[in-house]
């Protein structure tokens, strides 16, 4: 980042290049940039005093001294880290005393105090600005955030978006902002307007997003590194680094030039989108287009999504076939239940847990039993947000849905996966909050069946489509949410009666494994072949190319080989 925001060109053009880290923490990356500063200046000390005459007598006093005083700046709201960030710059030379421009305080609010002190704008900003969430921040401050930085903060923005507008701000005409920050902005809600201001204020030179990968030690977050000029717009092309799903790298061994790790591809500025930054190869892009081109009903418009069950203590609630029996519970409260976990690709695992549905209890002495089992856990429940408002009784669950929306048959995914698991349940069974329900309205029930819906958001195609689009947690993992999920397209084709056939087949296979008796690999192998014959039939209908389908299987690895692994893990 250093090294890219302060090149030799720029301290031979101007040896009074000012930098500034807004939020310096320790003082990463002002000590990179005075060592980087020192090494150019001491390399080409005569040129520049050649190009410069006037600055030598300054120079003569000492480079130490010359950096500290006209190129690096520093602010943190944390007064060790001032602490730090000036002992460690005074340090490289200890015979020196010249104390460097480090300042404690608030940039973002205390901005006469701090403006006075600094009194200059900048060539390069540059840093790793706080991710802090809008739960974490105080409710006054935030007010006078969003009074100073309605631009780019809302209510729900995360403190980092006010630095790239301070950012902003602080540089000169041309000047550049070089930012690690958390990739959640690309996609967040609370970001459109910040997004629109980046494209709108900036020229965006790079972004080195690692999709989903944690690549420094510690860091909660998936960073993405983001450089951009302050000039007025031109037809930009920007340069996307973006790591490779899966691929694991550290801070030691990163080089986003190696295609083994990052896709390397440009886009145009033109083509961000305010509502979400959908960093895609052309190719890529393409294809995209083309399979929402070819969609016919969005998802959103032909089924309903519903979340799971919120039991509010799980504990109280879910019980095993022992606890049953010991207990004798009443059975006609008794539900199966599935979590996340136990949902994979066509198949879902053996209930073993079960949920005491107690919001349909009228009377508790029907069911004594119940009561006495989820009594312990009485003052905990007691103190529900719902409860308190009076909303729900102590033991009934925080948000136990309509249990005839889990008494149909249903389409039930897990909301975060590192591949499309889709599965209809026949069986009635309840689910946890991170499974998602999907059912067909019934005014379309007619045009698409269940079946059908399974093929497609089960299919190779539909995986490429959704992964294009969605967001992407940990170095494995997506979330499905519905938000994405059901603005997607769907194509019907004219005669759905095979594919339907072939779902039915999947689920019969399935439950012949169950069998210790039957012929496993023989099974596998049928079921193979089932999806892979979905997946061709998606291709056809979509007129996808040879040279798309492996497009398509590059993006979503083409490792979900059917077998014992891929059914019992995720």
């Amino acid at each position: 980042m250093v090294t890219k925001g302060i090149s030799e060109e720029d301290i031979l053009y101007n040896p009074y290049f000012k930098i500034i880290d807004p939020a310096c923490g320790g003082g990463y990356f002002l000590i990179e940039a005075y060592d980087r500063i020192k090494e150019i200046i001491s390399k080409n000390y005569e040129q520049i005093i050649n190009n410069h005459p006037n600055i030598k007598d300054e120079l003569a006093k000492g480079v130490h001294q010359f950096i500290l005083k006209n190129n690096l700046w520093g602010v943190d709201i944390d007064k060790f880290a001032v602490y730090m960030t000036t002992l460690s710059l005074l340090i490289k030379e200890p015979s020196k005393t010249r104390i460097p421009n480090i300042f404690q305080g608030d940039i973002l609010l205390e901005t006469k105090t701090l403006d006075c002190k600094i009194n200059s704008k900048f060539q390069l900003v540059i840093g790793n600005p706080p991710y802090i969430g809008h739960k974490k921040i105080d409710k006054e401050y935030r007010k006078k955030l969003q009074n100073k930085y309605q631009d780019v903060y809302s209510n729900k923005s995360d403190l980092s978006y006010c630095f790239i507008k301070k950012g902003y701000d602080l540089l000169e005409n041309r000047g550049r902002l070089i930012y690690i920050t958390s990739r959640y902005f690309q996609e967040s809600q609370s970001a459109i307007g910040l997004r629109s201001f980046i494209k709108d204020k900036f020229n965006i030179e790079t972004i080195v997003d690692f999709y989903g990968s944690k690549v420094f030690k510690g860091a909660r977050i998936s960073p993405t590194i983001i450089s951009c000029k302050k000039e007025e717009l031109k037809q930009q092309k920007i340069h996307i680094y973006r790591l490779k799903d899966g691929v694991k790298v550290n801070k030691d061994n990163l080089d986003i030039n190696d295609k083994t790790f990052f896709n390397v591809f440009t886009l145009s500025q033109s083509s961000l989108a305010n509502d979400g930054w959908v960093l895609l190869a052309s190719e890529e892009k393409n294809l995209f287009n083309k399979i929402n081109e070819k969609g016919q009903y969005k998802l959103i418009d032909i089924c309903v999504c519903n979340q799971g069950i919120i039991t509010g203590c799980d504990k109280a609630f879910i019980v095993d076939k022992k606890t049953i029996e010991k207990e004798q519970l009443e059975q006609e409260i008794i539900k199966p239940w599935i979590k996340n976990s136990n949902i994979h690709k066509y198949k879902k695992d053996s209930v073993s847990k079960y949920i005491l549905y107690t919001d349909i209890i009228k009377d508790l002495s029907d069911y004594p039993k119940v009561i006495s089992h989820i009594s312990p856990y009485k003052e905990r429940l007691s103190k529900r947000r719902e409860c308190i408002k009076g909303v729900r009784k102590w033991y009934q669950l925080q948000w136990g849905r309509e249990l005839k929306l889990f008494e149909k048959p249903k389409i039930i995914f897990p909301f975060k996966s590192k591949n499309n698991k889709f599965i209809i349940d026949y069986d009635k069974v309840l689910c946890s909050a991170d499974v998602y329900i999907l059912n067909v309205k019934e005014e379309y029930t007619n045009i698409i069946s269940l079946e059908y819906l399974l093929a497609f958001l089960n299919s190779s195609l539909f995986e490429f489509y959704f992964k294009c689009v969605a967001k992407k947690v940990g170095e494995k993992l997506y979330e499905y949410y519905p938000n994405k999920l059901m603005n997607l397209k769907i194509r019907i084709g004219s005669d759905t009666s095979e594919i339907i056939n072939r779902v039915k087949s999947i689920n019969e296979y399935y439950k012949k494994l169950n069998n210790i008796s039957c012929n496993r690999e023989e099974i596998l192998m049928k079921i193979k072949r089932e999806i892979t014959y979905i997946n061709e039939y998606f291709y056809k209908l979509y007129d996808i190319r040879s040279e798309e389908i492996v497009t398509i299987e590059n993006r979503i690895f083409n490792v979900k080989e059917i077998g014992d692994k891929e059914m019992n893990k995720d």
